[in-house]
């Protein structure tokens, strides 16, 4: 391997350590971070540091900022607008399609929702299995780079992600919801699992915006 690619490498590394750090809230929303730092954090150098922060700011969560470090952003109300209007004009078509499919690979959707069953006390696996289980959807669906597409979608509003459990909505409840997702699409219902797949995705955006949620009810209608 040339000295190029262990830098790539190492940065997509970065990439991944630094996102999940925001998630978790080791690295503080607001606060800006020189590379500096984040090399000294993470013990590495400064060049795969700003090839990680490009990522991160191509993915919407972070800022970079000239000569001083990349800002960790957070998510407006317009941001989660745009985020679910997004996933809400591609992802009930994809579980619709994703439900006539004759290989559809059930057995990893039903791993996805075990492991949402199992870790409803522990917020990071729970969310982990989340996203698993709309990614085996996305790519049963036939397209490899919507799941791709969806992933960073759900990277740039991460953090209020986390923010409606468990007061806004309880991972029994959200689980129900990917469930009832789960019967129609293994049942090879289309119309259905495009349905319950739309219902799941407002009940969410409701959840993450603030109590002003007029741009948003008007946008729906």
């Amino acid at each position: 391997m040339d000295r190029l690619s262990e830098e790539l490498t190492k940065s997509e590394r970065l990439a991944v350590a630094v996102r999940n750090a925001i998630r978790s809230g080791e690295l503080a929303p607001g606060r800006l971070y020189s590379a500096q730092e984040l090399g000294e954090r993470f013990g590495v150098s400064r060049t795969p540091v700003r090839e990680a922060l490009l990522k991160l700011a191509n993915a919407g969560l972070v800022r970079i900022e000239r000569n001083r470090g990349a800002r960790i952003l957070t998510s407006t109300d317009k941001d989660i607008n745009e985020v679910f209007t997004l996933r809400l004009l591609l992802e009930p078509p994809a579980a619709g399609r994703a439900a006539g499919q004759p290989a559809f690979p059930v057995a990893d959707l039903d791993a996805a929702l075990a492991d949402m069953r199992a870790h409803q006390d522990d917020r990071e696996a729970f969310f982990a299995a989340d996203r698993a289980f709309h990614a085996v959807i996305l790519r049963a669906s036939g397209n490899e780079r919507l799941a791709e597409f969806v992933a960073g979608l759900r990277d740039a509003i991460s953090l209020q992600g986390r923010r409606t459990v468990p007061s806004g909505r309880s991972p029994t409840e959200i689980l129900a919801e990917h469930e009832e997702i789960a019967a129609a699409v293994c049942a090879g219902d289309r119309e259905l699992a495009a349905r319950m797949m739309r219902e799941h995705l407002i009940s969410t955006a409701e959840l993450l915006l603030a109590e002003d949620r007029t741009e948003f009810r008007e946008w729906l209608r």
